[in-house]
């Protein structure tokens, strides 16, 4: 091999090592990212299967296991913060309505999620049906549960959950 001939092939290898390492670099970062995601994706999966299956058998503790024991739930109707107020909530949700979420999207960016679901509930005393279309916006705290949880949506649609407000 000639000596312009050699310098070229080490030039290559070179290149390609530096290049062989930003892609790895850049590839690691994106994957710890990643992993943080999914696992948040998988977390809330889990909780908007659980909520529905709580629903069914009328067990809030079984969705509230969800949430950190410091955690907030907002609405526009309420504000909660606690284990034992968010427990006491959920367990008049519970009692009040037979209901189910209907996921329609799903975003999640770092430990945060968006969801797009439709509240679909009957009042259990009453018979009356209420659907009530919403986003859920909920953190991930470092416990690996939800740290808080905000939900929008149209407070004048929503009279029947004013009851449980309270």
């Amino acid at each position: 091999m000639t000596r312009s001939n050699r310098s070229i092939f080490t030039r290559r290898k070179l290149i390609g090592t530096f290049a062989m390492a930003a892609a790895l670099a850049t590839g690691g970062s994106a994957m710890a990212a990643g992993s943080v995601e999914m696992q948040v994706e998988h977390l809330v999966k889990d909780a908007m299967v659980e909520y529905n299956s709580a629903m069914e058998a009328n067990d809030s503790a079984a969705f509230l296991k969800y949430f950190s024991s410091n955690a907030t739930l907002e609405t526009p109707l309420v504000k909660k913060s606690g284990r034992a107020d968010l427990g006491a909530y959920l367990e008049n949700e519970f009692k009040t309505f037979k209901a189910s979420y209907q996921i329609k999207k799903t975003f999640i960016k770092g430990n945060s999620a968006a969801i797009v679901f439709t509240w679909d509930a009957v009042n259990r005393a009453t018979g009356d049906a209420v659907k009530i279309e919403m986003v859920g916006v909920y953190e991930v705290g470092s416990s690996g549960q939800f740290s808080s949880a905000v939900y929008y949506f149209d407070s004048a649609q929503a009279k029947a959950l004013a009851a449980i407000a309270k």
